[in-house]
């Protein structure tokens, strides 16, 4: 019985037809360019039932009825092949398949008026029940050690309309790109390699992995992007084209998660279709379509084969993207995996290829990508005698292609990157594009060993300083690559101050500074002006968009800074920081240090501290820089840990206390639900301080969507000697949005979050108790603008879109409790640039 089917590739069901007096047809199917064997290709009759696959080896065998004329050919990835059979076929032949990446643009199968799917009773739920009963079972679960070698390949291509290629500028200013240009991989389209990277590396994985290792054995690599930061680059490709494992409960593509179709859940979601069974191998093989119940739902769609031997394992799938799910970026996507059992009987990964168009608008420009990975060498159980190599250096990166240990032979494409990409890097006119490129993306204009910026720092204004104007600049690679010194001046037409900050880090590492483990020392001193309790850690505090703010800011503090650090990260992703700081607060603006006792103002404070910091982060990945790194966020929890001692009379300090905090950060995946980002954080001061030195509660008063901080609080609001707070930021991907008509094009992205802190202030550091203490913050009418959380927590909200022309998010935010402070907002409509799948 046909049923409705949508799998992005192959048409997969055929209507039954006896046939009589039969012989065997053998063979071997290969790449057409590479010779590689191809596993797991459909073979069939043209019109009517029957076939079988091929092997891993690409091996396949038979039987077809002396009326049969043909033969068809097909598999994920390549065109497909239609082989006309003669009257004296030979027994045996060789089949060579061509790649056809168009197969990521897919086909809608339309079969028979579909009948109503219902899990019950139906044969291929059942089947997969079974699948998923057993699923544990057969996935490596890793409970002990295993060595193998893995080889990666990833590929990055312009992709671009062929008849754009006459009037292209681009390709008029570099003509030899046209040389390197495929124009029959994708019909109508032309790709032009911008990127070959090829890893061979040994691992190590172990029950605990405690002792897990990864050595680079050879690396090779030809690119255009030399102008940014390869290495962020890398990371940030890596975060792309992620690791696909069906067995897992969810599969990451980008930030994104989609829920497996053969996750515990996967037959509340998903539509299973028994598509064939491959009788002419032993054991049979099932071939099993599946796709979302909703076209909306941001689930896969695609095939999977399962072995008829009892053990109901999964031994390769393809998996698709339907398009009307809602995913920035992504023009098209296929993954591709295979398996192979282990001698415990488990299956691990051989093999998987991913590709994916990557562009802001369907049809224009974009950017072509295919990452293979291979698993060879898997060796289980007892390895002792297996001897890793030395790392490898970065700098000892092999530059000729022919010195490479490939075990997969390249694509013509991919010879092409590594022929004609060193041509365009030492193009002039390319090299003042990247130049411009990386001002852009990353504010500094690179000026032989300095790099000048931030260039969005050099003009800023505020109601303390009046216009302020900087100039700042650093150090690069081509200067060190164990010293970064950075530094700038500052002045503000008000306050006629002049500013300034000179940091230095040393590495103790030759790899580089900011490369993870970081083992390094910093020295920093300078003499700026900040907003009391506020950390600008993702951007510059005088950044020229945070001018605008909203209600009363004029409040700040000069602080006179010293400080000295060491940090260590080691291979398991635990971190320390220990250091010492020396600050001198003067207060500026509207703000003073006045005692409760009446007595004349305070100048300045001083404290005199000791710092450190404990930090765990499994897993962690970065957007790794030479000079920047930003955590990727993935699934895994961030434990961040703080503790610091002031002493009074070390060097200047006015008081002793203790401050400890604890940070708690999640991405908590809910596929299909969405995902949300959850901060837990609590702390305490032991002592006796003034107001500056308590926890004063991050406020925002710009117009700009903060996660970590609070939208409607004003600056220096709240503050306190102990506190709890919890965020929670959810976005639901278009999970109700995409539902809707006509609506649903605008690929908009449901938002909300809620904000809830409690703390307060010991009495021992209220003023009113203590004479000696400041008196809590006033407007200019001796209004207090200052306060201490009382029982009830502040609590805010917001409900917002994001993805708005793929790169907007808009909250609608508001305040529920404390309404009655003055100078307060109720609600505000905030936004932030958000970038994401």
């Amino acid at each position: 019985m046909s049923k409705l089917l949508s799998s992005a590739g192959l048409l997969i069901l055929f209507f039954s037809l006896p046939s009589f007096g039969q012989t065997t047809i053998k063979g071997v199917i290969k790449d057409k360019h590479t010779k590689q064997p191809i596993p797991a290709v459909s073979i069939s009759f043209s019109g009517i039932t029957g076939g079988t696959v091929s092997d891993k080896e690409g091996f396949f065998q038979i039987r077809v009825s002396k009326t049969i004329k043909g033969l068809v050919f097909s598999a994920i990835g390549y065109k497909k092949l239609h082989y006309t059979m003669s009257a004296k076929e030979s027994p045996y032949v060789n089949i060579e398949l061509e790649e056809a990446s168009n197969d990521l643009d897919g086909v809608s199968i339309v079969g028979a008026k579909k009948p109503r799917y219902r899990n019950k009773n139906n044969e291929a739920v059942e089947l997969i029940r079974n699948v998923i009963a057993n699923r544990d079972k057969n996935r490596n679960k890793q409970d002990s050690t295993v060595v193998f070698n893995q080889y990666e390949k990833l590929n990055m291509s312009l992709n671009m309309g062929a008849a754009e290629i006459p009037t292209s500028s681009f390709l008029r200013k570099f003509p030899f790109l046209l040389k390197t240009a495929d124009t029959l991989r994708i019909p109508g389209r032309a790709l032009v390699p911008l990127f070959m990277r090829e890893r061979l590396t040994m691992l190590q994985e172990t029950k605990d992995h405690v002792d897990d290792k990864s050595v680079v054995l050879d690396e090779k690599q030809s690119r255009v992007d030399q102008g940014f930061d390869e290495d962020g680059v890398d990371e940030y490709l890596n975060h792309i084209y992620q690791h696909v494992d069906i067995y897992d409960h969810d599969i990451s593509l980008g930030s994104q998660r989609f829920l497996s179709p053969i996750s515990s859940l996967a037959p509340e979601f998903y539509k299973y279709f028994i598509a064939d069974t491959i009788k002419d191998v032993k054991p049979y093989v099932v071939r099993l379509a599946f796709s979302p119940r909703s076209k909306q739902d941001q689930l896969f769609m695609g095939e999977m084969l399962i072995p008829l031997d009892g053990n109901y394992a999964v031994s390769s799938v393809t998996l698709y993207l339907n398009k009307a799910i809602n995913i920035n970026w992504v023009n098209d996507f296929q993954a591709s995996v295979e398996y192979q059992r282990d001698k415990k009987g488990q299956y691990y990964i051989s093999k998987s290829t991913t590709a994916m168009d990557l562009g802001l608008f369907k049809g224009k420009h974009s950017l072509y990508g295919i990452r293979t990975v291979a698993t060879f060498d898997y060796r289980i159980g007892n390895n002792k005698g297996v001897v890793f190599p030395k790392p490898r250096l970065l700098s000892a990166r092999k530059k000729k292609e022919d010195t490479f240990n490939r075990p997969l032979a390249l694509s013509s494409l991919e010879l092409n990157a590594y022929k004609n990409i060193d041509s365009l890097k030492v193009s002039p006119k390319f090299k003042r594009f990247m130049s411009l490129s990386t001002l852009v993306m990353s504010g500094y204009n690179k000026q032989g060993p300095i790099d000048i910026g931030p260039v969005t720092s050099f003009y800023s204004f505020n109601n303390v300083e009046g216009t302020r104007l900087r100039l700042s600049a650093r150090t690069n690679e081509d200067f060190s690559d164990k010293w970064l010194i950075d530094g700038g001046v500052a002045y503000g037409t008000k306050d006629k101050e002049w500013k300034h900050a000179v940091g230095v880090i040393y590495s103790f590492k030759p790899e580089g500074i900011l490369r993870f483990p970081l083992n390094s020392i910093t020295l920093k001193s300078s003499y700026e002006t900040q907003i009391p309790g506020q950390d600008f850690s993702f951007i510059e505090e005088d950044n020229f968009l945070l001018s605008f703010k909203r209600g009363v800011d004029d409040k700040r503090l000069y602080t006179r800074k010293w400080s000295g650090e060491y940090v260590r990260e080691m291979e398991n992703h635990l971190s320390y920081r220990v250091g010492y700081r020396n600050q001198e607060f003067t207060p500026a603006g509207g703000l003073f240090f006045q005692p409760a006792s009446g007595a004349p103002l305070v100048p300045n404070l001083q404290v005199s501290e000791f710092t450190s910091e404990f930090r765990w982060a499994p897993k962690e990945q970065f957007f790794q820089g030479k000079r920047f790194r930003r955590p990727i966020k993935n699934g895994y929890p961030v434990f961040t840990l703080r503790a610091s001692t002031a002493v009074k009379g070390f060097l200047g300090g006015d008081y002793t206390y203790q401050n400890l905090s604890l940070n708690i950060f999640k991405r908590v995946y809910i596929s299909p639900f969405g995902y949300s980002d959850v901060i837990v954080e609590g702390g305490m001061i032991l002592g006796k301080v003034p107001f500056p030195l308590l926890s004063i509660h991050k406020a925002n008063q710009t117009y700009s969507y903060q996660i970590q901080s609070y939208n409607l609080m004003n600056f220096m609001e709240f503050m306190s000697d102990r506190y709890a707070n919890i965020n929670i930021d959810h976005s639901l991907n278009g999970l109700v949005l995409n539902k809707i008509p006509l609506i649903k094009k605008l690929q908009l992205r449901e938002v909300f979050s809620v904000k809830v802190l409690y703390g307060g202030i010991s009495a021992k550091n209220r003023p009113e108790n203590d004479p000696n203490l400041y008196k809590f913050i006033t407007d200019k009418d001796g209004v207090q603008t200052s306060f201490a959380l009382g029982k009830t927590p502040y609590v805010e909200g917001s409900v917002g879109l994001s993805n708005i022309f793929k790169l907007l998010r808009i909250d609608y935010v508001r305040r529920f409790t404390y309404l009655d402070h003055p100078q307060v907002a109720k609600s505000g409509i905030r936004a932030r640039i958000h970038l994401d799948f």
